[in-house]
């Protein structure tokens, strides 16, 4: 048996995947363990200074809590912007990840950053970004954050998931750097799973990212942009049928 290994999005921490672990815990998986990892200024690892880290240093610490766990050939699965780590870990320690799962994952373009693949427009605006669901230059950030995470929560899950949000720091070169996956293409076999009704990152953004970190196999949920919230059972269900290379 081999570990799943979790790693969050922007703005979150481990904890996000309090709801989908407790799915887990309702029927036996085919994973030995089932482990959550924190960028630097995030979860467990909050109230450091993360300013002045590389995305090299944040992939570098990350491969190496993955080591301090003893961790071999694990699945990772990436959630949102973490589709801009997941390959160079990948290309960092391939020895530790037998497969990648990418769970609406943002894959900018060769040199380019997550936030210039995002640009400044609206949903649909421009062809060549992501664009966001309300203009970023009008709304707030609680209006913008409501937008983005609030479907198909009720207001006491949505209360939890703003108010732990807003204690999470990720590190700024995650969404500027710009990204090379040079090394990366064959090196890992990857699934990647769109959530067909995302706020954030629409579907067909998706597939193109999906082409990007060459999944071989593309699943589509019904879900929004946070499966592990709204719906962890369904996640779980997803998660526990994938069919892994042995």
């Amino acid at each position: 048996m081999t570990d799943l290994i979790l790693l969050h999005g922007g703005q979150h921490g481990s904890w996000c995947w309090a709801p989908l672990l407790a799915a887990f815990e309702k029927q036996p998986s085919q994973f030995a363990r089932v482990l959550t990892l924190d960028m630097p200024g995030c979860g467990t690892k909050r109230g450091r200074d993360v300013t002045s880290l590389s995305l090299n240093d944040v992939v570098a610490e990350l491969n190496q809590d993955l080591r301090d766990l003893g961790v071999r050939q694990g699945v990772l699965l990436g959630h949102s912007i973490a589709g801009a780590l997941l390959p160079l870990m990948a290309v960092g320690a391939p020895q530790l990840y037998r497969h990648l799962v990418y769970l609406t994952c943002a894959l900018p373009g060769e040199g380019q950053s997550i936030l210039e693949q995002l640009g400044s427009t609206l949903h649909g605006e421009s062809p060549d970004h992501v664009g966001w669901p309300l203009d970023p230059s009008k709304a707030t950030p609680q209006e913008m954050a409501v937008a983005m995470f609030g479907q198909d929560l009720s207001a006491e899950t949505l209360g939890w998931l703003l108010s732990e949000v807003a204690q999470d720091a990720t590190p700024p070169s995650v969404a500027t750097e710009s990204i090379t996956r040079t090394g990366y293409e064959g090196l890992v076999p990857a699934t990647y799973i769109v959530t067909l009704r995302d706020n954030i990152l629409p579907a067909a953004w998706q597939r193109r990212f999906a082409e990007r970190a060459g999944a071989s196999t593309v699943l589509e949920i019904d879900t929004p942009h946070e499966p592990f919230v709204s719906h962890p059972q369904l996640l779980a269900d997803v998660i526990r049928g994938l069919e892994l290379p042995l």
